[in-house]
């Protein structure tokens, strides 16, 4: 959702209205103007479904994101499950087995704008709650790190009915963190 510049003076000025107003139990005038004036007006349609009717798929990087997202909650929930024989084998199979905790995106926008995008998703819309509250700085570009992670990820046939990764699955899946010229 694109919004032209006379339409953003439009929704600046409704939502300056709306919290002069003090209008309780209603759209939050803060988010939406600042989701506005920043172009991710995609977070709009996550906070206020309802709202939309069309069907718009969100826009690649915040898909990308999400996806990423919900793999690194998969993998620290399987992690934290595992007994400590099953933390060793982890080791053995993987260097990063001693890593299962998401790292973020780099801060400095090279991984498309997934830093700003992860923060908005997690501390504002309040999804992937397992990550509140923790520094999504990465300090260094991971995007194809993910990349490779979430490939790993898919050819292993797993849907999300079958929530928890094994130990050779999560190993499979961190080994990918490697770049391949590094293994």
């Amino acid at each position: 959702m694109e919004f032209t510049n006379e339409q953003k003076l439009i929704v600046a000025l409704l939502t300056e209205i709306h919290k002069e107003l003090d209008i309780e139990n209603g759209l939050d005038p803060e988010f939406i103007q600042d989701k506005v004036s920043s172009g991710n007006t995609w977070a709009l349609r996550w906070k206020y479904p309802g709202l939309f009717q069309d069907s718009v798929e969100p826009p690649e990087n915040v898909k990308f994101v999400a996806d990423v997202l919900d793999l690194w909650e998969r993998l620290e929930q399987s992690h934290a499950a595992l007994n400590q024989e099953g933390i060793a084998t982890l080791n053995t199979l993987s260097q990063m087995g001693e890593r299962v905790r998401f790292p973020g995106f780099d801060g400095n926008g090279s991984d498309y704008d997934g830093y700003s995008i992860a923060r908005i998703m997690i501390e504002e819309l309040e999804r992937w709650s397992t990550f509140r509250g923790r520094d999504l700085n990465a300090h260094m570009p991971m995007a194809d790190a993910y990349r490779r992670m979430l490939n790993a990820s898919q050819s292993l046939g797993k849907g999300h009915w079958d929530y928890e990764f094994s130990v050779e699955e999560m190993a499979e899946i961190l080994n990918a963190w490697i770049h391949p010229d590094n293994r």
